[in-house]
């Protein structure tokens, strides 16, 4: 979804858990079902990656893609988020860039954390692709959240590099690449067990 859309989503998870979002960008409508996930993408240029047009099929909803995290998060079962996936095939942008994905949400009260594992066409994954993906998804959810304040980036022990955003409403981001898998794991969080960095920090690449 471009970056209207990845703050609409933000807006309804903040207003589930009680936060006071900012209201969705003009022309827009927030999604009726709750929890709504994130879902970031950036159109592609048809010079580095096939357009679902050219491919012949929009992506595919791969429930397998979520064996990459824990199944728990603090206890919390951690759950696929259909509804996202649907949503996200109406945004150009995510259909000609991804070509199979998988939504995930973990919530419990007031704190929660929703992830997309998505794998990438053929020829798409670039350094600028991804900074782009992580820039858009990070603009989407902390437009509603008081603006992105930092970013940093850390190396895990398997030599992974994750990025984290912190937005000044305190919802966090995170960002990383799985080269054995060929996957991107975006996923944001909220609230004072940080689901968000658990999450992260139980992927098993």
């Amino acid at each position: 979804m471009r970056a209207a859309s990845l703050a609409v989503a933000a807006a309804v998870l903040l207003a589930a858990c009680g936060a006071d979002p900012a209201s969705p960008a003009p022309g827009t409508t927030a999604p009726s079902a709750p929890p709504a996930t994130l879902a970031p993408s950036q159109p592609v240029p048809a010079t580095t990656a096939p357009s679902a047009s050219a491919t012949g099929a929009q992506p595919v909803e791969d429930p397998a893609l979520l064996a990459v995290l824990p199944v728990a998060v603090d206890g919390v079962p951690v759950a696929i988020e259909s509804i996202a996936f649907q949503e996200a095939l109406a945004d150009p942008g995510f259909s000609s860039a991804v070509e199979a994905a998988a939504f995930a949400v973990v919530v419990d009260a007031s704190d929660l954390a929703s992830a997309v594992i998505a794998k990438p066409h053929p020829g798409t994954f670039s350094d600028a692709w991804y900074a782009d993906w992580r820039a858009t998804y990070d603009r989407g959810a902390c437009s509603q959240a008081g603006g992105l304040a930092a970013t940093t980036e850390t190396e895990l022990g398997d030599g992974r590099v994750l990025y984290v955003g912190t937005c000044s409403g305190g919802l966090h981001t995170y960002h990383t690449w799985l080269p054995g898998r060929s996957v991107v794991i975006s996923a944001f969080g909220l609230g004072d067990r940080r689901f968000g960095e658990q999450l992260m920090a139980g992927i098993r690449p």
